[in-house]
């Protein structure tokens, strides 16, 4: 029987389901989404057509001088690498300036070494050429020369020459002569025809007179064969670059420049050339007109989709709300009204809607409820399965075990100290027992633990040194057992393990926790070669040691780091794991008082796990009565 309280709330939904939607909610409805769409649209449009060309004139200034910025970088770069490999060259000759051989040698190096040496000529101290090429006759070096660049720009043969002069001075600061260097600028044309530029944009270097040392195109006309004729005068940017010691923007005779003297790159000497980027004022403020366009296309759009669902949205809105109320009722007591599976979604509105939207999440609330309930019976009864089968395992396996056991340790008492088959009959002997071990802690991992078991009395008392383990010992045990899986898998298992205390747990137990945390992680590595780090250290105080197993796979997601210590979880493919490993290892570490967590291996590539183990408390000796003779 329904509450009285809740149908008169119900009534006026059903009442709306009934009767014809209301024109008045529509149009509000209508109303409001056109206003919402309209309002931030013509803003929105009106703050990009205002500001666009603006942004843009910014963005092209800032672009523009960042690739002139990286050109000059590049010519200077070369240019002060050719100065200093002539100034190493010149020391190197003043050690010994007559020996003509290794003058030759270092002339052959020197032109090798620096490509865009065009001529190469050593002065003595008397300016007088002492070998290398012949110089013009009217070049002064003596006045002028300070170990900088010289001279403005000049042609030889058809190619853009700069002089580079550099003293030659002995270990004791006496002048034995100089350096006299034609570089051949044709290398700033190669790095200007490599940039990569707008529509219609060109790239200009020029000499502190204006002449164009190298272009991306064509801007200075000259007789055939002649060198390029001035741009001072002629071109704004240019007579602006060569006026200023820093760089800047111009906009004129409709090209936008942006330009930036040479001079605030070089160390020794400033010269007065300049590199400029230049592009038609239509191409490089296209992007503000495609914006202005774009703005009324896109505000036009969106206005009439508004109105469109504005439209589809108050038709809907007006349906059976009270209907819909009591099927998500019925939904919430474990059924549908309808008969259909699929859940309405939920609604957020006024009124009726807000009834609803409570009604649809108290349902997802009690179906996530019986969801969580279903799961954990379930997993209770794959446990106790697990449980039964593990008795039946461990009884029809015993027997085989002891066998084993019991021929292995016969076959020991014959063999004696060093006899080359001792070692493998300890190993198979050791590993009987283990899984004997191994077992056992199923069937304990079957079962809730009982104050009165070993494990736990060894670990709140300490009462028994067996329940203590050598984390080194053990690590290294680890690595001999896996070393043929891992040999297989090409892994490369590396340790790092301080000196520890021991820790409270038996040897085959943490051994079982390592083997399964390795062997994960070899079969987490995707490529050959990689590598699985298993580190041991205690924490500071000494109360615990840290154990690590990371490796540098993919690792594993955030979404199942919560669950891969559930039983029966597992990512691998069916055949390949059960889902029991690290169940097992966290039972294991757990039982012993200690913690095992996963997370992000180092440097964020892999997983790591942390096993957190208490350091193992001998037990107190306390003094016991003496027994009388013979009881």
């Amino acid at each position: 029987m329904r509450s009285p309280s809740i149908e008169p709330q119900r009534q006026p939904a059903a009442q709306t389901a009934m009767g014809k939607p209301t024109p008045s909610l529509r149009g509000r409805v209508l109303a409001v989404l056109a206003f919402a769409a309209l309002v931030p649209t013509v803003i929105v449009g009106v703050l990009a057509v205002v500001r666009a060309r603006d942004d843009v004139q910014r963005e092209v200034a800032r672009g523009s001088l960042a690739h002139i910025r990286a050109l000059g970088a590049a010519l200077d770069g070369t240019l002060q690498d050719a100065r200093r490999t002539v100034e190493l060259a010149a020391a190197s000759w003043a050690d010994a300036p007559d020996d003509t051989r290794e003058t030759q040698l270092l002339l052959r190096r020197l032109r090798r070494d620096v490509p865009i040496v065009h001529a190469l000529s050593i002065l003595d101290a008397d300016c007088k050429l002492s070998s290398g090429d012949p110089l013009p006759p009217n070049l002064d070096v003596g006045t002028n020369s300070f170990g900088g660049y010289i001279g403005d720009l000049t042609y030889e043969q058809g190619h853009p020459v700069v002089r580079l002069v550099v003293q030659a001075r002995g270990r004791t600061g006496e002048l034995m002569g100089s350096f006299v260097a034609s570089l051949d600028l044709g290398f700033v044309r190669d790095v200007i025809a490599a940039a990569r530029l707008g529509p219609g944009a060109r790239v200009i270097v020029v000499d502190g007179a204006g002449v164009p040392v190298a272009s991306s195109d064509t801007v200075a006309g000259g007789a055939a064969g002649a060198p390029p004729t001035t741009l001072a005068g002629r071109d704004p940017a240019v007579d602006r670059a060569l006026a200023s010691s820093v760089e800047g923007t111009l906009t004129a005779n409709g090209w936008v420049s942006a330009y930036r003297n040479l001079s605030t790159y070089q160390s020794t000497r400033g010269v007065r050339w300049a590199i400029l980027h230049e592009q038609p004022e239509r191409e490089a403020y296209a992007l503000a007109d495609q914006t202005r366009r774009d703005t009324a296309i896109v505000g036009g759009l969106a206005l009439a989709i508004a109105l469109a669902l504005g439209a589809l949205f108050a038709s809907r809105l007006t349906r059976p709300l009270a209907e819909l109320a009591r099927r998500a009722d019925a939904i919430a007591g474990g059924g549908n009204v309808d008969g259909a599976a699929d859940v309405p979604p939920a609604v957020r509105g006024p009124g009726e809607i807000g009834v609803l939207a409570q009604r649809v999440d108290e349902m997802a609330r009690r179906i996530a409820e019986r969801s969580e309930l279903q799961t954990a019976l379930a997993r209770g009864d794959r446990l106790a399965s697990v449980g039964v089968m593990s008795a039946q395992v461990a009884h029809e396996i015993n027997n085989p075990l002891t066998t084993v056991l019991g021929y292995a340790k016969l076959l020991l008492e014959d063999k004696p100290a060093g006899h080359p088959d001792r070692t493998a009959l300890e190993m198979i002997e050791s590993e009987a027992e283990r899984m004997k071990k191994i077992v056992g802690g199923l069937l304990e991992y079957a079962r809730a633990p009982r104050a009165s078991d070993p494990g736990l009395a060894a670990t709140t008392t300490g009462a028994a040194s067996a329940w203590s383990s050598d984390p080194a010992a053990v690590v290294r045990h680890v690595g001999a057992l896996l070393e043929p899986q891992l040999r297989k898998a090409r892994a490369t298992l590396r340790s790092e393990v301080t000196s520890t205390p021991p820790i409270a747990i038996e040897a085959h137990a943490l051994q079982q926790v390592l083997v399964n945390l390795v062997q994960n992680a070899a079969q987490a590595l995707t490529e050959p070669g990689g590598t699985i780090t298993v580190s041991a250290k205690p924490t500071p105080g000494g109360l615990a040691t840290v154990l690590t197993v990371a490796d540098d796979g993919p690792g594993i997601p955030v979404a199942d780091r919560g669950r891969v210590f559930d039983p029966f979880f597992t990512t691998k493919a069916a055949g390949v794991g059960t889902g029991l490993g690290l169940a097992v290892c966290k039972h294991l570490v757990a039982t012993v008082g200690g913690s095992i967590e996963v997370g992000e291996g180092p440097g964020g590539r892999g997983a790591e796990f942390r096993v957190m183990i208490p350091t193992y408390q001998p037990p107190a000796i306390t003094a016991s009565p003496s027994r009388p003779a013979g009881d």
